[in-house]
C-alpha cells in the first residue's frame, strides 16, 4: 500500500493516444434458452421517537486500497467495501479485479439502513442516485463527513424496478473521488419486474462504463485542467468495463437483459451493435418502460443508464458480436466523442 494520501496523480497530458472504436464483445456458445422517511438530525445521532426496523441492513465503508489492472505495481483506488448485518447475504454482489463498489440489491417497498464509515483521509458524503429519498439522506455536500466518522442512512426504498447507482457527493471533490473507484450499483427489483419474466441471474448482466489516465506505473492520473474543464470534466484514454481494461463474455445462446451504466467523468458515449441490429431498449433512468423499443444507435450521457434486451437464441454456437460506440459531432461541447469511443491509449484497447 502507497503511503501518500493521494490516489491519484495531477498534471497535464503530454499526449492521448486515440485507438478506434472502443468495443463490447459478446461470443455466444452453449444452448439454453430464457424467455422474454426517515429524517437524522445530526449525522451521527438516531432519532429515539420514530423507531426504524430495517429489512435490510448493511454497513458501507470508503477505503483506500490497490488493485491488480494491468501487469506491473497495483493501482492505487479508494473504494467501497460493503458487509451485510441484516437481510440475506447476496443482496451485496462483489465484481472481480475491480476497483467499482459492491452491487446494492434493493426491493420496492422494503426500508433500508446504511451505516457509511469514512476511513479515506478527506471528506466524503455518498449520494443514492436516482433514488427517492430524504434531503437528509441524498448526499449533499453540506453532510460531508471527516476521517472516521460514520454516516446513518435509513430510508425506504420507493423507486420503480431499474438500474440506479451511488457515488460520493462532497463539493469540489466529487469527480477525482468517483474518478478513483468510488461508485457502485443500486438495483431495485418490484413485482411488475418479476411478473415480467425478464431474465435473471447470470442472464441478467450490468456493465459500467467508464474512461480513465493511467501512468507508466499504472497509476490513476486526474486531469482537471483549466477552470472550464472544472466544470464539463475532461476525457480519459482507456475505457474501462466494469473496472477492468479488457472484459469479453462468453454468452449462452439465450435472452440477456443487459444493464449498461455511463460512469465517465464527461465522455458521452454512441452505443450501437456492430452488425447493424436494433437495440431493443426495454429501461431508462427512470425504470422499466412498457414495451421495448427498437433504435438504430442510443447515446448515454454521463451517469445515465439505459437496460437492453438481447436475445441470442437464434445465434449459431461461435457467433460473435460487439457492441460499440461510433463516432459522432459533438457539437463543440468538449465530449471527444467526434472520434467515438477512444479506448485503448496503449493498453490494448477494451471489450466486454
Amino acid at each position: 500500500m502507497r503511503k501518500d494520501k493521494t490516489f491519484m496523480k495531477y498534471g497535464r497530458r503530454r499526449f492521448l493516444k486515440l485507438a478506434g472504436a472502443g468495443a463490447i464483445g459478446m461470443l455466444t456458445g452453449g444452448s439454453s434458452v430464457r424467455p422474454f422517511p426517515f429524517l437524522l438530525g445530526s449525522k451521527n445521532a438516531v432519532a429515539k421517537d420514530r423507531p426504524f426496523e430495517p429489512d435490510l441492513d448493511i454497513t458501507l465503508r470508503a477505503i483506500p486500497d490497490t488493485v491488480s489492472l494491468f501487469p506491473g505495481p497495483p493501482t492505487y483506488v479508494w473504494r467501497f467495501r460493503a458487509t451485510v448485518n441484516k437481510g440475506n447475504q447476496n443482496r451485496v454482489s462483489n465484481l472481480p479485479r475491480t476497483y467499482l463498489g459492491p452491487t446494492i440489491h434493493a426491493r420496492r417497498g422494503e426500508k433500508v439502513r446504511i451505516r457509511f464509515i469514512n476511513d479515506l483521509p478527506e471528506e466524503t458524503i455518498v449520494h443514492w442516485h436516482g433514488l427517492h429519498v430524504p434531503a437528509s439522506m441524498d448526499g449533499h455536500p453540506r453532510y460531508v463527513i471527516s476521517h472516521g466518522e460514520t454516516y446513518l442512512y435509513e430510508f425506504e426504498v420507493h423507486n420503480r424496478a431499474g438500474t440506479y447507482w451511488y457515488h460520493p457527493h462532497p463539493h469540489g471533490r466529487t469527480g477525482p473521488q468517483v474518478y478513483g473507484g468510488l461508485a457502485g450499483l443500486f438495483l431495485v427489483s418490484d413485482k411488475e419486474e418479476h411478473a415480467v419474466g425478464l431474465p435473471d441471474g447470470e442472464f441478467d448482466i450490468s456493465m459500467v462504463i467508464q474512461d480513465r489516465t493511467f501512468d507508466e506505473d499504472n497509476q490513476l492520473v486526474y486531469l482537471p485542467g483549466h477552470h472550464m474543464a472544472q466544470m464539463v470534466g475532461f476525457l480519459g484514454d482507456t475505457v474501462m468495463v466494469n473496472g477492468q481494461p479488457d472484459v469479453t463474455l462468453s454468452l449462452k445462446r439465450a435472452a440477456y437483459r443487459l444493464r449498461i451504466l455511463n460512469g465517465s467523468n464527461a465522455r458521452i458515449y454512441k452505443i450501437a451493435w456492430q452488425d447493424g441490429r436494433p437495440l431493443t431498449i426495454i429501461g431508462t433512468d427512470g425504470g422499466l418502460l412498457e414495451k421495448g423499443v427498437d433504435q438504430p444507435h442510443l447515446l448515454l450521457a454521463p451517469g445515465e443508464r439505459i437496460e437492453l434486451w438481447a436475445d441470442f437464441n437464434d445465434r449459431p454456437v461461435g457467433f460473435e458480436t460487439t457492441l460499440v460506440s461510433l463516432p459522432f459531432d459533438a457539437g463543440g461541447m468538449g465530449s471527444g466523442n467526434r472520434r467515438g469511443m477512444m479506448m485503448g491509449g496503449g493498453r490494448g484497447g477494451s471489450s466486454l
